[in-house]
């Protein structure tokens, strides 16, 4: 996009938010937390002293006053993802939120949020997109494909439903507005409209049609707004949209532009302003028709503004992936919670305490997406992003699928599916990028204008290790030791790595696309420089060829013990043995039965397993396209389950998992979004001589767990009272153990000082810390 106005005259405000659980701080655990994007404006709302944003996936408020940011999302209130559209009442101070799946929720004075799911609950099998909403006395007028349904905002439900077609049937329905004695409604057949006071308005022939003889086309009607004693429609003509204008008697159009497309038609303190796009100059305008008449003015190039208004001498502008924006007299600023670039996320990695999120799309059949979006970090509780917009030679870098960084976190390096590696010097800033032409990377043999880099990762010893798809030596390596990249024949066909895994033996595994896929591992044997006793192996299915589920491998995963998780499309298989599988006798992977609703099964053997991630108790969470589980250790024993419908994750289909051992805190990718559930299994405690609990002290109001954390590793733990009376024990999750307070009979335990002591398994035992509890 040719974008100069924004990049050249637009200040960018990240507010700083001051809300529970978005900010660093002790978590408690079992709680989420969403990481989604805040840049994209679907429309801006005046809500007197504070402004809605409605974020593609949340809803923000912004107070005029303060600068005091809100979010609302699927967290804190919301009950869903992915919004089509909304619109404010003033009158009744709500903000009516619409979502693709036809979801609606009512937020009320920016406090109360109500859900009213029965446009979602009632199309079942495919979703009845919901188009506009406008308000007439304490109603909403919900328009949609189907046609216009009133909801009740007192009582919060649905009153009527009109369906207004010509001959009774469904129509779609864009736009309603409604003045003292009729209501209007724009449609795919044109500009219905019919008398508020008829006592029947689900019935159709109750409702006329606008015609020729009153001036007005028999074309589709995209918006429509009372204002002024007057009725605005926005009809579509053969050339381009046309603002019509009805006295009462006749209508008139008043306003158009060749080739030009009305985005948003609507009445602000007591102004009708409306935005349009022209594809042929590729301008955009806002307007406005108030007592001066109409008025217009060119903002951008190809800058789509969704909605704008103005209040006390301030613009309010919404822009596509530009977001809110406020007009001061010409100074304008972004306004925006700070949040990653786009909810898309195809691959996690977190290092040193930093995630580093690879939006980069490409679907099942490995074929790119042309995203160019580059790739995002969490740093500090910041989000940076690095692309073609911070730095221009990375225009081509397409579909970013993977990043690693280096032992000591002084780089980080991403991989693009169109066009090769490229470096980020994480002190100096220096970027530096690698293809064909300054490094051993290789183009694809069969289309020679790419150089796809598909996964990366980095070994123990600090080498980054390359998945060059479609090249002749497809991995390459960068050695730690900073000598010259190292390029491996492997003797496979194949079209792409999926990921790579290397494991603590050395060894080499990775998910291919081939014919027949399968789950390629590989050995150098600990002799980088002698390919000739490099051995390798294509896992599939069958006994003695690996003994996967299915060949279709999406994941794969290394535990505590060594043992090497393969998720597939048809469940896990896990190889016991993977020090044994490119010897003469191989080794095949192993099926889990388990007990599920009384029947017994494969270990998802159901399930198309996309990701797998091992936490810090050697508990696995596997994302699956149905949702999250965490499992015990062995897989036997299922601990919990979220899905859309009873957790804030934005999709059921899960993209990757990553684990920062450090904090618990388990990030979970999905179709629609980041989002992280604060775990209660801790990494490996290097300095253990004193415990952290949180909360303490614990409040008579607090019923939730009590953490211990900076234990021993896999600590036995005792809980006692100031005389010593034994409480509570239990094993810690890697270095925490978590409490829940109460004693041996299911009670809270009584006010006072508890001893907290860890052991380890030769049964050292010392007290670390201690918890005081009031009731």
């Amino acid at each position: 996009m040719n974008l100069r106005w924004f990049k050249s005259g637009l200040s960018i405000v990240l507010v700083s938010l001051i809300i529970q659980g978005l900010v660093a701080q002790e978590r408690s655990l079992g709680t989420w937390r969403s990481y989604l994007p805040y840049g994209y404006s679907l429309g801006a709302f005046d809500a007197g002293d504070k402004v809605y944003s409605l974020a593609e996936k949340t809803v923000f408020s912004y107070e005029k006053s303060t600068g005091t940011i809100q979010i609302y999302d699927k967290v804190n209130g919301l009950s869903d993802v992915t919004i089509k559209t909304g619109n404010y009442d003033p009158a009744t101070k709500a903000l009516v939120v619409a979502y693709t799946n036809s979801n609606i929720d009512i937020i009320y004075n920016g406090t109360d949020i109500y859900n009213i799911p029965d446009f979602k609950n009632q199309n079942t099998v495919s979703s009845v997109a919901v188009n506009g909403i406008s308000f007439h006395n304490g109603n909403a007028f919900i328009s949609s494909d189907i046609g216009i349904s009133v909801v009740d905002l007192d009582r919060k439900e649905i009153s009527n439903t009109y369906i207004i077609g010509s001959t009774g049937g469904q129509i779609k329905v864009y736009a309603t507005t409604a003045d003292a004695t009729n209501i209007y409604a724009a449609t795919a057949e044109g500009v219905k409209h019919a008398s508020l006071s008829s006592p029947n308005l689900q019935n159709f022939n109750n409702w006329s049609l606008y015609d020729s003889t009153q001036g007005l086309p028999k074309k589709k009607a995209s918006f429509i707004a009372a204002y002024n004693n007057k009725v605005y429609a926005v009809v579509g003509t053969t050339a381009c949209d046309s603002l019509f204008e009805f006295d009462g008697v006749s209508w008139s159009r008043i306003f158009y532009e060749p080739s030009s497309v009305f985005l948003s038609l609507g009445v602000v303190n007591n102004t009708l302003y409306f935005t349009t796009s022209n594809s042929t100059n590729y301008s955009a305008r806002l307007g406005k028709i108030d007592a001066a008449g109409v008025q217009t003015v060119t903002v951008a190039p190809q800058a789509l503004p969704h909605e704008w208004f103005e209040a006390n001498g301030i613009a309010w502008e919404s822009y596509g992936e530009y977001g809110l924006v406020k007009n001061q007299n010409g100074n304008r600023e972004r306004i925006m919670p700070d949040g990653p670039f786009s909810s898309s996320v195809y691959d996690l990695n977190i290092w040193q305490n930093n995630l580093y999120v690879a939006p980069g799309s490409v679907d099942d059949s490995w074929g790119g997406q042309y995203n160019g979006q580059g790739f995002f970090s969490f740093e500090n509780e910041q989000w940076k992003v690095t692309s073609r917009n911070t730095y221009a030679p990375m225009a081509n870098y397409f579909d970013i699928l993977s990043t690693t960084n280096s032992l000591d976190g002084s780089k980080t390096y991403a991989g693009s599916y169109l066009s090769g590696l490229i470096e980020v010097n994480n002190i100096t800033g220096q970027i530096t990028l690698y293809d064909t032409s300054n490094s051993i990377l290789e183009q694809v043999q069969l289309d020679p204008q790419r150089t796809k880099v598909s996964c990366l990762t980095t070994d123990q010893y600090g080498n980054i290790w390359i998945g060059n798809s479609g090249a002749n030596k497809a991995i390459k390596m960068i050695p730690a030791d900073g000598s010259a990249w190292k390029s491996y024949l492997v003797p496979y066909s194949f079209q792409t790595m999926k990921k790579i895994l290397i494991d603590q033996s050395g060894q080499l595994w990775a998910p291919v696309r081939r014919s027949g896929e399968g789950l390629l591992v590989w050995s150098n044997n600990n002799t980088p420089d002698d390919p000739s006793d490099d051995a390798s192996r294509i896992l599939s299915t069958g006994a003695g060829t690996g003994g996967l589920p299915d060949p279709l491998v999406f994941c794969v995963a290394e535990d505590k013990e060594g043992n090497i998780w393969a998720g597939t499309s048809q469940g896990i298989g896990i190889f016991y043995c993977p020090g044994s599988v490119l010897t003469s006798n191989g080794c095949d992977a192993d099926q889990i039965k388990v007990e599920r609703d009384g029947y017994i099964g494969y270990l998802f053997g159901t399930e198309s397993v996309r990701a797998i991630a091992v936490d810090a108790a050697n508990r696995k969470w596997i994302g699956t396209t149905k949702g999250l589980w965490l499992i015990s250790a062995d897989g036997k024993t299922e601990l919990l389950r979220f899905t859309i419908d009873n957790s804030p994750l934005p999709s059921n289909q899960i993209t990757d998992i990553a684990i920062n051992e450090n904090t618990g805190e388990v990030f979970i990718g999905t179709l629609a979004g980041l989002v992280s559930y604060q775990g209660d299994a801790m990494g490996k405690c290097t300095d253990c001589k004193e415990a952290l609990v949180y909360p303490n002290p614990v409040k008579p109001e607090y019923d939730g767990p009590i953490a211990i954390k900076g234990l021993t590793e896999n600590a036995y733990v005792k809980i006692t009272d100031i005389s010593g009376t034994l409480v509570y024990q239990g094993r810690a999750n890697g270095s925490q153990m978590v409490w829940n307070g109460k004693g041996y009979n299911g009670k809270r335990a009584s006010s006072g000082v508890y001893l907290v002591f860890s052991s380890t398994d030769l049964g050292k035992e010392r007290r670390v810390a201690k918890i005081l509890l009031s009731n």
